[in-house]
């Protein structure tokens, strides 16, 4: 009787020791696919002597695997897409730049008012089409490659003013005054690249939508902050939160692709560089932060 008794006790301690045992590797196994990085090679492990719980341990590591492939399948198909419009962009722009270049032999000839006006709707639509390829080209071109910055110490203020004065023309011919309020030797680390074409897409788009006086402020303390804010027609609808999506443009705007400022936000981000958007009853505000010294 005794000896029964002792059977059945050291068995229900088994059984007990075992209960725990799994109560254990099943909160571990939970807390392993929680835990369970997209971008590593590690599957769930468990070390128990149960069909059962091995079963359900291989089916987990199968559907890992699996989401895994689709994952790696998926962003194959995004690099794919995106490097054809690269391609179609490069090879769509020979074409483009021959025919504009026809179009403007032909404005040179002697032609009636008339196929003076067609020539210029033609050149016009050309000359779009054109920044438009090449807008998708750089677009895909950045997102497509692993381009790593090369940081330097850049004097900004130099930059931005450079960057304005190439532009003198254009600020003239769209009777946009450019108010300049730049603090002087503002140092900074970047790359001067990357940086230069975030300053020719902002500029290029204040001279596209902008009207009347573009306000350009840097100043630098505990951060570096730069400001372009310019007026913008009274019938134009801006949402501040789209405004960084490629092909947004805003209501009732007639002008643009959009893809200028998808461009800045992109660079923003290999830089490290705050980009934000603000609308008020009459301004339009992109402002940069730079990361601190």
């Amino acid at each position: 009787m005794k000896l029964l008794l002792i059977i059945v006790l050291l068995l229900l301690f088994i059984l007990v020791f075992f209960i725990l045992l799994t109560q254990r590797e099943i909160s571990k196994l939970n807390q392993r696919i929680k835990e369970i990085d997209s971008e590593s090679n590690q599957l769930v492990e468990i070390n128990l002597f149960n069909p059962m719980i091995d079963q359900l341990t291989e089916t987990i590591n199968q559907q890992i695997m699996e989401q895994r492939m689709e994952r790696i399948d998926t962003v194959k198909r995004e690099q794919e897409l995106k490097e054809t419009i690269s391609e179609i962009s490069h090879d769509l722009r020979t074409p483009l730049t021959a025919m504009i270049g026809y179009l403007q032999l032909l404005e040179r000839e002697n032609l009636s008012l008339e196929q003076q006006e067609s020539i210029q709707i033609l050149l016009d639509k050309s000359l779009a089409m054109k920044s438009l390829t090449q807008a998708f080209f750089e677009l895909s071109y950045y997102e497509s490659k692993t381009v790593e910055p090369e940081l330097q110490q850049i004097n900004l203020s130099q930059l931005l003013i450079n960057e304005v004065l190439k532009e003198a023309a254009t600020f003239e011919q769209r009777a946009i005054e450019p108010e300049l309020e730049i603090q002087e030797e503002c140092l900074i680390i970047s790359d001067e690249k990357l940086l230069t074409r975030i300053l020719q897409n902002v500029i290029a788009n204040a001279l596209q939508h902008g009207k009347d006086q573009l306000r350009i402020q840097l100043t630098q303390q505990d951060q570096t902050v730069l400001s372009f804010t310019n007026k913008y027609e009274n019938d134009a609808q801006i949402d501040p939160e789209r405004i960084f999506q490629r092909f947004y443009v805003g209501s009732n705007t007639r002008n643009g692709h959009g893809l200028g400022l998808a461009i800045v936000e992109l660079l923003s981000k290999k830089l490290s560089i705050k980009v934000a958007a603000e609308v008020s009853n009459t301004d339009f505000t992109i402002r940069i932060i730079f990361p601190r010294k």
